[in-house]
Formats: structure tokens, C-alpha cells, sequence
């Protein structure tokens, strides 16, 4: 439905102007906006077969093992500067940690036999799900023989978040000093 125009709008004629002037005044501004707009309309055309174009290399890098997603984030990454880059990276692993998630390569597991690797990975599964307060529930993935690794890892989350949910004050005073103030 078309707007109807008003004064704000610019809809009032301008008392100087004739009707023939103003009507030559609109069609001029219409076949200047048509001819824009068909210009629009062809740019994004071109944008269109590009992005197209863009898609299907990312699909043939993808039939050769590589994520958009991973391509996509170095292609972003290789526009940053290498100090935002360590920083950025620096910060993700620590935040990682914190979430008892991998970060880096963890060099520490490599050489291990896979029972221990085993152990270790359920016991960082258990440890995951304690952060998000998931319930101890093993998932099927975890092989009854270490459902105990897993079981070590939830209990040390939740002993890590009862430590953080308890241990943050309500503002900066002491309790010494909230006890004074009341």
C-alpha cells in the first residue's frame, strides 16, 4: 500500500511553481530513481554470481576435508594484526581453561596409550558437564571403565563452581566493614 504523503514528506506543492514545472519536476526525479535503481539491479546481480561463486569454492574446498567455517575464520584472522591475533588466542585459551575445555595442542596427551588418553579425555567430559551443571551422567560415548574418571571430573567442577559462585562479595566492602555499617 502506497504512503500517503504529507507536509513533512515533501507532498505540498511549492507555491512559486506552476503544475506543468512541477509535474516536469516529478517525472524528471522518477527516471533519475528508475535509472538507479536498474543500476541497483544489476550490481546486485553481479554480487549475487559472485557470492555464488564464492560458494561453490568453498564447497570444493570442503569435498577436500576444509570447513567453511575454519576457511571463513582464517580468512578473517589473515585481516587482523598479529598482536590482536596473540592477544585474541591468549585470551580464548585462558577462557578455555576456565571452561575445562582443550586449549592448544596439549602435547601431554600425545604419546600416552590410549587407555590413559581414554581417562583423561572422560575425566574432562565429567568436568565440562560439572561447569554447565549438567547431571553426573556419563554419555554413552564413555565406556563403562571410566565412568569413576568422569565422576572425579564432575565433582571437581562443582566444587569449582560452588567455590566461584560463593566466593564473589556482593560489592567491594569487607565483611567486616558491611557488619559497621548495619
Amino acid at each position: 500500500m502506497a504512503k500517503k504523503l504529507t507536509s513533512e514528506d515533501g507532498g505540498q506543492s511549492i507555491p512559486n511553481r506552476t503544475e506543468k514545472d512541477e509535474e516536469n519536476l516529478f517525472i524528471h526525479h522518477l527516471d533519475r530513481l528508475r535509472a538507479q535503481g536498474a543500476k541497483v539491479a544489476a550490481a546486485k546481480a553481479v554480487m549475487d554470481a559472485e557470492r555464488a561463486a564464492l560458494t561453490d569454492l568453498f564447497r570444493d574446498a570442503k569435498t577436500d576435508g576444509f570447513a567453511r567455517k575454519e576457511l571463513q575464520a582464517i580468512l578473517d584472522d589473515s585481516k587482523a594484526t598479529r598482536r590482536d591475533l596473540v592477544e585474541e588466542e591468549e585470551r580464548r585459551a585462558k577462557l578455555r581453561v576456565w571452561a575445562g575445555l582443550p586449549a592448544g595442542a596439549q602435547p601431554d596427551l600425545f604419546g600416552l596409550p590410549s587407555p590413559a588418553r581414554d581417562e583423561i579425555d572422560a575425566e574432562a567430559e565429567g568436568y565440562q558437564a560439572g561447569l554447565r551443571g549438567d547431571d553426573p551422567k556419563p554419555g554413552d560415548h564413555i565406556s563403562p571403565n571410566y565412568h569413576q574418571a568422569f565422576m572425579t571430573g564432575w565433582h571437581k567442577a562443582q566444587e569449582r563452581r560452588a567455590m566461584a559462585l560463593g566466593g564473589i562479595p556482593a560489592n567491594d566492602l569487607t565483611d567486616a566493614e558491611v557488619k559497621g555499617a548495619a
